[in-house]
């Protein structure tokens, strides 16, 4: 840890020590690694001090974490609200706060805790690490360097995050020091069986009808080196889901042999689609990301086009071809 992550973590806890109404935001459309590093500050900060804290998440939560999250803590009203400090976690981008950016220009002082690559810096306080797995991890790292202590409920929180953004441990991300991490979030005593099975194991069927929808329709190009799925709104109305329950998609198309790049196209409507892209090997899908206004990792990335799901699919083939070693 650098000098000036020190000194940021410093006034990081400066700030919390001088603020009586904090709000802790994460990402449009919130994931493991959100909303797990949302939780696990939420948490801190309710029973470490005497504060008012509020948590924004623009987008429905996952069927698989909503146990976690007691819906009603979820700031509604919050166009006309003044804050003290706002942290925001797991967000490269403050257009990427979705309908919560309003918060940042409501707020005296901001803190952006991230771990993306093309994180842009936005807040008055950036802790940033890119070689770390995941802002769930870096948050652990925050909290240990001034000797804070995790509870258990932390622990679980901090854990999901690590889970989710490193698939189980097997990305290129995940450290010897993020193993550690886990070992020592075991020994506070969190039940890893238990919340694999509820993260992982636990998928109703009407969204199991939905992946296999659209895992039969997925096309692959340039000699499978690159498998597109689509989700359609209709697939979505049909079996009564959110777009969020099928992100693992992206996923299952990446476990292909041939597969150098995996994307998913999903519909949010007639006009616009959200891309999620993944890589193996040395393909890094955040500047590819770039190039159309979004941003993440080397090898897990996004953005949105304004165009329909069949030019949007034309558009990426064609953009990926030179990725893939074709003329």
């Amino acid at each position: 840890m650098n000098q000036m992550m020190k000194n940021n973590i410093s006034e990081f806890f400066y700030a919390i020590d001088n603020s009586d109404k904090i709000c802790v935001i994460g990402h449009v459309a919130p994931d493991g690694d959100c909303i797990g590093s949302v939780m696990a500050l939420y948490e801190f900060l309710n029973a470490t001090y005497d504060k008012e804290v509020y948590v924004g998440f623009d987008g429905k939560i996952p069927y698989n974490f909503k146990k976690y999250i007691d819906e009603n803590l979820i700031l509604s009203n919050f166009e006309n609200e003044k804050f003290d400090l706002t942290v925001v976690l797991d967000c490269s981008d403050k257009e990427r706060l979705g309908k919560y950016e309003c918060v940042i220009a409501n707020s005296k002082k901001t803190i952006c805790i991230d771990h993306h690559k093309t994180n842009t810096e936005f807040a008055d306080i950036n802790i940033i690490d890119p070689k770390i797995s995941s802002t769930g991890e870096l948050l652990f790292h925050i909290l240990k360097s001034e000797n804070k202590e995790i509870s258990l409920k932390m622990a679980e929180y901090i854990y999901i995050a690590i889970i989710t953004d490193t698939g189980k441990f097997s990305y290129s991300s995940t450290s010897s020091i993020t193993h550690n991490v886990a070992s020592e979030l075991m020994e506070i005593g969190i039940d890893i069986a238990r919340i694999d099975n509820e993260i992982y194991n636990s998928k109703p069927i009407n969204i199991v009808k939905a992946y296999i929808e659209c895992i039969s329709n997925i096309n692959f190009y340039y000699n499978s080196k690159l498998g597109i799925a689509k989700i359609t709104d209709e697939v979505i109305k049909k079996n009564n889901i959110d777009m969020n329950d099928i992100e693992g998609i992206v996923e299952f198309i990446r476990e292909v042999d041939e597969i150098e790049i995996s994307c998913v196209l999903k519909e949010y409507d007639v006009e616009n689609t959200k891309v999620s892209l993944r890589s193996k090997n040395n393909i890094d899908v955040a500047e590819i990301s770039k190039k159309f206004g979004g941003g993440g990792h080397i090898k897990a990335a996004g953005f949105q086009i304004s165009k329909n799901l069949k030019d949007s699919e034309m558009i990426i083939v064609e953009e990926l071809k030179k990725y893939l070693g074709e003329k």
